[in-house]
């Protein structure tokens, strides 16, 4: 994949979200801008996603994130409460996608769909 943009209509209220949880998952904000916000993974590349300040987005994008152990989705939980994400549900296991699949779900203000996750699923 080389890169995935995400259409909101709160621009602040989104990076505030991602800007929380991004370091856990292995992002970090390269580019913040009066319409657009880019993140590049913690080493500098791709996959790249972005922030476009769009004023019909209708919230229907889902992104997920794997990380290296329930701890990791344990806090980026408490990151999007924190930050003002909605969270969905989790962090928890969820067996009816696999045995070890831990995850948590969550929401930014314009409904995308986000999630967080350890275990093969």
């Amino acid at each position: 994949m080389h890169h995935i943009d995400v259409h909101v209509r709160d621009l602040a209220a989104a990076k505030t979200l991602i800007d929380a949880i991004a370091p856990e998952v292995g992002y970090r904000c390269r580019y913040a801008g009066e319409d657009f916000v880019g993140y590049e993974t913690a080493e500098g590349g791709r996959p790249r996603f972005g922030l476009i300040l769009d004023g019909q987005a209708g919230g229907t994008m889902r992104m997920a994130w794997h990380v290296g152990d329930r701890a990791a989705v344990d806090r980026v939980g408490a990151l999007v409460r924190a930050s003002g994400g909605r969270e969905i549900e989790g962090p928890g296991l969820n067996p009816e996608y696999g045995d070890d699949y831990y995850a948590v779900f969550f929401e930014d203000a314009d409904g995308n769909k986000y999630e967080v996750l350890t275990g093969q699923g």
